[in-house]
């Protein structure tokens, strides 16, 4: 740890604490602008906003990385919030125009900050679990609030009645953006085998709901067909869920809760957010159909302001981000600052790109593991993983793969494209068609001296490039080690990439029906607990894919050989899956003993 790092970690505490002092401060000079009668009901709900829901919703959000500090943006929100909103505050006490516009443009950067916080957290982590992605929703949806307002203290309404410009600064800072938050904060906790379900179902409909609802109320502006109905079904989905998810909260969360003060606001908060969308699907029902219904028509402004915008504000949002800020509950998910290499390639990579950077070392090595039983953990037995699936991890060097690719339709086709340039980079060309015979790949390991603590110390190079020739040329260039978390071993491997870096955090598991194969999965447990994920590492920022792999490693038909399937896929969809037959290369290195 450097010299500098005690310090960065002191002052990124305070972060938090800032946004809590500035929440309390604004609410006193929130209520001070109240009793005085500045505003009227609508800007005294984006004022609320700006003083109070933002900096508690920042404070809920925070996420720490693993050596105690934060997201630049984080930081840039946190601190410039309490100025940025009394700008804000300040113009809309003025005129639209430019001046306004200039009070009102701080704040439209600082929700950009916020948003920038929301992307920080889904790329590191990628959109896994479903309560920390709604978050994510509320953090980037507050962007479009703050443009709103920037729009409307300047004047310009575009498509839209001057009005709904205004509304649409509400939205976004309350259901657009505290409701995902708040729902987020509910779904840390697991409400039970009941309740689950309705959670897991609710909370993707409360992540999109907004931008849906707000692109109906566009497309009614631009006097689309059907606009105003599609905007109402849309509005009604958008409250069942709403609905839906409050009764999960009420009966399956509440209980759980460690005060009373708690459980009674969340549960008011949950009343009133459901009610106030019952109102706005009035509201909708009456601007598809142009009747009044319980009073309320498709001119009914006011009276939604009245009900459902302050419904909103006073009666969810404020108590129900003060009720999580009692007590916030804990992410299931793995806090960022994943250890991973900062080793980059340029656009030729090949066999030989260790011996041209200098790179290599003089260890001896022969796997890409040194010892299966150093994995050894609650979920994975060695001592059961048969020996020549053992002995190929530790002597992988000493092997020809040859394999067989399946692809699904359409990745075959993108993969006709991509194929070209991974050949000419030399680096992770996957094969269209099979590579047996004399086209196989060989391989050969070679000890690595990085001098970074992240890359591993040795790499295994499998290539068919001296015998192959066009588009049968391949290449894999895999730097591994052994990568430990909270107690438990990763297999960890880099690909070097142009200015980047592709890395694999595996999990070692038991495969097959006597636990003899060894499995490697990307896979993470439940809840996006641990470190396992595959990486895009570009300037030491490490964004989780959606991909997934993994590679099932047992025995062959033959005594000492091997097989192995390896499975990759999308957002949980199938892209290819490779059959690899694995021999030893020297039909006589010593193998006697080796049993399946």
């Amino acid at each position: 740890m450097t010299g500098g790092a005690p310090d960065r970690q002191a002052r990124s505490s305070l972060l938090p604490r800032f946004a809590d002092t500035s929440a309390v401060l604004g609410g006193v000079g929130w209520l001070l602008l109240v009793v005085a009668d500045v505003f009227g009901p609508i800007q005294d709900i984006i004022a609320l906003a700006m003083l109070v829901l933002v900096p508690l919703a920042l404070r809920l959000a925070d996420t720490p990385r693993r050596d105690g500090t934060r997201s630049g943006w984080y930081r840039i929100a946190v601190v410039g919030q309490p100025m940025t909103a009394l700008l804000g505050v300040f113009s809309l006490t003025m005129t639209p125009g430019t001046a306004t516009a200039l009070s009102a443009l701080p704040w439209a950067a600082t929700t950009v900050a916020v948003a920038g916080f929301g992307v920080w957290r889904l790329l590191q982590r990628g959109p896994w679990p479903i309560e920390e992605l709604s978050i994510d929703a509320g953090l980037l949806y507050i962007v479009v609030g703050g443009v709103a307002l920037l729009f409307d203290r300047t004047g310009v309404s575009l498509v839209f009645e001057p009005t709904f410009v205004t509304l649409t600064t509400v939205h976004f800072h309350y259901a657009g953006s505290a409701l995902p938050i708040l729902a987020g904060m509910a779904g840390r906790y697991s409400p039970g085998e009941r309740f689950d379900p309705m959670v897991r179902w609710t909370t993707p409909l409360i992540v999109v709901g907004p931008g849906i609802i707000g692109t109906g109320i566009t497309a009614v502006a631009l006097d689309f067909p059907l606009a105003a109905t599609i905007e109402f079904i849309a509005v009604a989905i958008f409250t069942t869920a709403v609905t839906l998810f409050s009764v999960a909260v009420i009966v399956g969360v509440l209980p759980l809760l460690p005060s009373w003060p708690q459980r009674l606001l969340l549960g008011g908060a949950s009343l009133a957010v459901t009610v106030s969308m019952g109102f706005a699907v009035v509201y909708g029902f009456a601007r598809a159909t142009g009747g009044t219904y319980l009073g309320i028509g498709p001119q009914s402004l006011g009276t939604m302001v009245t009900y459902h915008g302050q419904l909103n504000a006073y009666g969810f949002a404020v108590p129900a981000l003060v009720g999580w800020r009692l007590a916030v509950p804990e992410s299931r998910a793995r806090p960022p600052g994943v250890p991973v290499s900062h080793l980059t390639g340029g656009w030729s990579i090949g066999e030989d790109f260790l011996e041209r950077r200098g790179l290599t070392g003089d260890a001896t090595v022969s796997g890409m593991i040194d010892d299966v039983g150093a994995y050894q953990s609650d979920t994975f037995d060695s001592s059961a993983v048969s020996s020549s699936v053992r002995q190929f991890f530790e002597r992988s060097g000493e092997y020809e793969l040859a394999v067989s690719p399946d692809w699904e339709t359409p990745w075959r086709q993108l993969a006709i494209l991509y194929h070209p340039i991974a050949t000419r980079i030399g680096q992770l060309s996957v094969p269209l068609v099979s590579a047996t015979g004399e086209l196989a790949l060989s391989g050969r390991v070679v000890a690595v001296n990085d001098g970074d603590s992240q890359t591993g110390d040795r790499a295994w190079i499998r290539s068919n490039v001296g015998r192959a020739t066009g588009a049968d040329r391949m290449t894999y260039v895999g730097i591994y080690d052994r990568h430990v978390s909270t107690g438990r071993s990763y297999l960890r491997v880099t690909f070097p990439l142009p200015g980047s870096n592709l890395t694999g955090m595996l999990r070692v598991k038991n495969g097959g029906a006597d636990d003899e194969a060894l499995v490697l999965s990307s896979f993470p447990e439940a809840g996006n607990c641990d470190d396992a994920g595959l990486y895009l590492v570009v300037g030491g920022f490490a964004v989780r894919l959606p991909l997934n792999e993994t590679l099932l490693v047992e025995p062959g038909e033959e005594r000492g050989s091997v097989q192995a399937v390896h499975r990759v896929e999308l957002f949980g969809v199938r892209v290819f899956t490779l059959q690899y037959d694995l021999r030893l290369a020297d039909n006589d290195s010593p193998s006697n003993g080796i049993s399946r």
